[in-house]
C-alpha cells in the first residue's frame, strides 16, 4: 500500500486543481451580475446560459488534460517503483491547463468592465451627434436628452436619422 500512498497524494491534487476554475468563473460571473445591477440592468437567463457553456468548454479541454496527465503519472510512478528512477509526480499539464483557465477569467472579469465603458462612451457619442443634428430644434433636443435620460440609449430610428 505505501507505494500507492504517492498516488492517492497526486489525485487529490487533481481534484483540487480542477475546482479551480470553477471559483474563477464563479468570479466572473458574479462580477457580471455586479456590473449589471450598478448599470440597471436586466438580469437574464443568458449570462447563466454562457457560463454553462463555459464550464463545459473548459472542462472538456482540461478533463483531456487529466488523460494526458494519467499517462505521465503512470509512466513516472512505474519508472520511480521498478527501476529506481526519481522523477517527482505530478500534474504538469493539468495545472498549466488550469493556470489558463485562471487567466482567461481574470482577463474576462477586467475586460468587461472596459467594453461596457466603451459602449457608454459611444452612446454618449451618440447623443452628442443627436445634438448636433437637432441644434436648431430644442423640442428635439431636448426629446434626445430626456430619452437618454431615461432610457440610457439613443433609440435606434434616431441613429439612423
Amino acid at each position: 500500500m505505501g507505494k500507492f500512498n504517492e498516488l492517492f497524494v497526486v489525485a487529490w491534487m487533481l481534484f483540487g486543481i480542477l475546482l479551480t476554475p470553477l471559483f474563477f468563473i464563479g468570479f466572473d460571473f458574479w462580477a457580471g451580475i455586479r456590473k449589471a445591477k450598478q448599470r440597471k440592468e436586466k438580469i437574464t437567463s443568458d449570462g447563466w446560459k454562457r457560463t454553462v457553456d463555459k464550464i463545459a468548454r473548459y472542462y472538456n479541454m482540461l478533463l483531456a488534460l487529466v488523460v494526458v496527465d494519467c499517462m505521465q503519472i503512470s509512466g513516472v510512478w512505474y519508472l520511480d517503483n521498478y527501476y529506481d528512477y526519481h522523477i517527482p509526480i505530478f500534474p504538469f499539464v493539468t495545472i498549466l491547463g488550469a493556470l489558463i483557465v485562471a487567466a482567461i477569467e481574470v482577463k474576462s472579469i477586467y475586460e468587461k468592465a472596459e467594453e461596457k465603458e466603451r459602449r457608454e462612451m459611444k452612446q454618449v457619442a451618440a447623443l452628442a451627434a443627436e445634438i448636433a443634428k437637432h441644434k436648431t430644434d430644442t423640442t428635439e433636443i431636448a426629446k434626445a436628452v430626456v430619452n437618454y435620460m431615461n432610457n440610457g440609449v439613443i433609440k435606434d430610428e434616431e441613429k439612423v436619422k
